[in-house]
């Protein structure tokens, strides 16, 4: 099994080397302690190093926005060389026996200008759903450079989501008001996320975080079971790839806080992603301790960098060490976690 450094020093000893491939990796915290950080380093890290690309799944739409502006330049000088990052975009095409297809919008476009032609009267939901039934598919567009890249997706939508995965569904609110998913057709695993990574031969798939668009589609308690099945199709599909491809997949995760055992702080989005990660680390800060019901004391892999204004990387989930035996210290600069 290869790992995949991330140079972020305490998440690599507690990894063995780094990010494991072939396996589910999940980092779990509340706001504002440096998760998307530490994704965007572990893409920069496995181009400018491995010479391979990396996906990003960015669902809370903050790289373009912000986190590109602030962090680009401090991976740059870390790593020593430009580091290539395009935005990707998902876009429904038509089924055709040519090469090269039209997108959706280019069909709607041109759907448009045929019915002005002609002196239809139309309204953009009349053309959007033709352009439905004509783009029952799904592509990637991204301007290829021919060499590793750091491709980001701005993935808010739930329903977008599972449509790169090859899961075509729809969401329905009952009378009840209870949110549902209902399946359009039967999932195809040659996805357009299969052939992302086939065709960049991508090492890295990141989902920073897996969090956001659950919460923002599934609010209430009875909407649970529509959003275990969502994770469990997501995580179903992204572990056949990493078997398939031999890569390494990071997820993102907000925290849950029990009420009556504060303490008890866990993954944001149940116990579906628990089975599919195999390794699971909090992010917290430095000063934070974990009360648990191990009998042996925690200790750190690295007691020489400890910092009051750090953070600390504690293990959740290990094949080979006990829940929150083991954490590490790590340093947030400008130029990423240390």
């Amino acid at each position: 099994m290869e790992n995949l450094q991330t140079h972020c020093k305490a998440l690599d000893l507690l990894t063995d080397g780094g990010l494991p491939t072939g396996t589910i990796t999940q980092v779990f915290g509340e706001k504002a302690l440096g998760k998307s950080i530490l994704s965007f380093q572990a893409a920069c890290a496995t181009v400018a190093e491995g010479g391979r690309s990396a996906i990003v799944l960015d669902t809370e739409q903050s790289y373009i926005s912000y986190l590109m502006k602030y962090r680009y330049p401090g991976m740059r000088k870390r790593f020593g060389k430009e580091i290539n990052v395009r935005e990707a975009k998902l876009e429904k095409v038509p089924r055709s026996s040519r090469k090269k297809s039209v997108s959706r919008s280019e069909l709607v476009s041109k759907l448009s200008s045929t019915l002005n032609e002609l002196g239809v009267v139309y309204g953009d939901s009349h053309v959007s759903t033709v352009a439905d039934i004509l783009c029952p598919e799904f592509d990637v567009k991204f301007e290829d450079a021919g060499e590793p890249s750091v491709l980001i997706i701005q993935m808010p939508e739930i329903t977008d989501l599972l449509k790169l995965h090859g899961v075509d569904a729809e969401k329905v609110v009952s009378s009840g008001g209870r949110v549902e998913m209902r399946l359009k057709s039967t999932p195809v695993y040659q996805s357009a996320l299969y052939n992302l990574i086939e065709q960049t031969k991508a090492k890295l798939l990141i989902y920073d975080s897996i969090s956001a668009p659950l919460k923002s589609t599934f609010p209430s308690t009875q909407d649970l079971p529509a959003r275990s099945s969502s994770v469990a199709m997501l995580f179903s599909h992204a572990q056949r790839l990493c078997i398939e491809f031999g890569i390494a997949v990071l997820t993102t995760s907000h925290v849950s806080i029990d009420p009556i055992n504060e303490w008890d702080r866990r993954p944001y989005g149940g116990i579906i992603i628990g089975h599919d990660a195999k390794f699971s680390f909090e992010l917290t800060k430095a000063t934070a301790e974990r009360n648990t019901k191990a009998k042996v004391k925690p200790t750190a892999v690295n007691p020489e960098d400890e910092s009051e204004e750090g953070r600390k990387v504690w293990v959740q989930r290990h094949p080979a060490m006990a829940d929150y035996s083991r954490y590490g210290y790590a340093a947030i600069e400008d130029e990423g976690f240390r």
